[in-house]
């Protein structure tokens, strides 16, 4: 089994969460979670509180109900989710899975360009902001919806994707928004990037 169909089959639930082995932490407190660097898979799910891994090199699966998520290096594939709060992720080297349901996300992919590495960075409200080897290979889609009109909001790259804004407020998810889409293809297009945020910008940088 490759790696883009295992990580697949992990976010679809129909791998196991904590394989054999690996670290599992379910701290109730809603202070900060801080994990150091270890040989196995870091798996924190937490009620609450912030949560600050230094190292996982064997993959990391984080959740918590609010708070803020920090990973400083990461390899092999990271899922990262919080009920509210920015995401900062160093370091990556592997496939990566990021949502937050109110926050910022930040996050450097480093390594081989020659590695299946799909990246999913998901905000309800804050500007994401991703950093690519300048070589990286990916078929790229973001979209980026507003409801606020006291803002510029603007997808800022210089990929050459090419970029959209409807002219027309679309009602069809409730609140009154309009969209900017970029799309396009890097190299071979061999990662899959996907990024959606709400009421916030998109920065896509290459180096």
């Amino acid at each position: 089994m490759n790696l883009r169909k295992a990580f697949a089959l992990l976010l679809a639930g129909a791998l196991p969460v904590v394989p054999a082995g690996c670290r599992s932490y379910e701290p109730f407190d809603d202070g900060i979670t801080s994990v150091k660097a270890g040989s196995d898979v870091v798996n924190i799910t937490k009620m609450g509180g912030g949560i600050d891994v230094d190292d996982a090199p064997h993959g990391a699966n984080l959740t918590t109900m609010g708070g803020g998520i920090h990973l400083g290096n990461v390899a092999v594939f990271a899922k990262v989710k919080t009920m509210g709060g920015g995401i900062t992720i160093g370091t990556a080297n592997g496939p990566i899975k990021a949502t937050t349901m109110g926050g910022d996300i930040k996050v450097r992919e480093v390594g081989s360009s020659s590695e299946e590495r799909d990246i999913e960075l998901t905000s309800k409200g804050g500007t994401i902001e991703l950093t690519v080897p300048r070589d990286f290979p990916m078929e790229v889609r973001i979209t980026l919806a507003y409801t606020r009109t006291d803002r510029d909001y603007r997808i800022i790259q210089h990929a050459g994707l090419e970029v959209r804004e409807t002219n027309t407020w679309d009602t069809s998810e409730g609140t009154p928004r309009k969209y900017i889409r970029a799309a396009g293809r890097v190299g071979s297009g061999l990662n899959r990037v996907t990024i959606k945020t709400i009421n916030g910008n998109v920065l896509l940088r290459q180096e």
